[in-house]
């Protein structure tokens, strides 16, 4: 690029962006160290995905400003980026609201003790006799 100084053109001067560069490639090792502790936490529920969707979020958009120059470029691109970020986020939301007007999956009442409960069973008739353990297949040689 070159600057116009009268009639003769000037080159501009160079401008280096290491600096920024070096704090974003930091910031973005940080991200990928949290976003790896969040995995090994187990935190429960949906919190968990939140925070890691979160983080996700963050990590794109300083690759989307920095690396891809949208911090020094005007409008359009911005527009162009911020525009297909709304269409994303409107299919994306499409998707979970057809999704959560389905019908759940039918579940008896005591779906989450039944598999403890028929394991205890099994193991009972098992000591008293009344079931005999299930065989052992031979293994296959290869």
């Amino acid at each position: 690029m070159t600057a116009h100084a009268g009639d003769a053109a000037v080159p501009a001067p160079p401008h280096s962006h290491r600096g920024r560069y070096l704090a974003v490639w930091i910031a973005l090792l940080l991200l990928t160290g949290l976003t790896w502790g969040l995995s090994r936490s187990h935190v429960p529920g949906f919190a968990g995905v939140a925070i890691a969707l979160g983080i996700a979020i963050v990590k794109g958009t300083l690759v989307a400003l920095f690396f891809m120059h949208l911090w020094d470029r005007p409008g359009p691109s911005r527009l162009v980026l911020l525009s297909s970020l709304v269409f994303v986020a409107l299919l994306i939301g499409l998707t979970l609201l057809d999704v959560s007007t389905r019908s759940p999956l039918a579940l008896p009442p005591d779906a989450d003790t039944a598999p403890e409960a028929l394991r205890r069973t099994i193991l009972e008739e098992e000591a008293a006799g009344r079931r005999s353990p299930p065989e052992r297949l031979p293994r296959a040689t290869p």
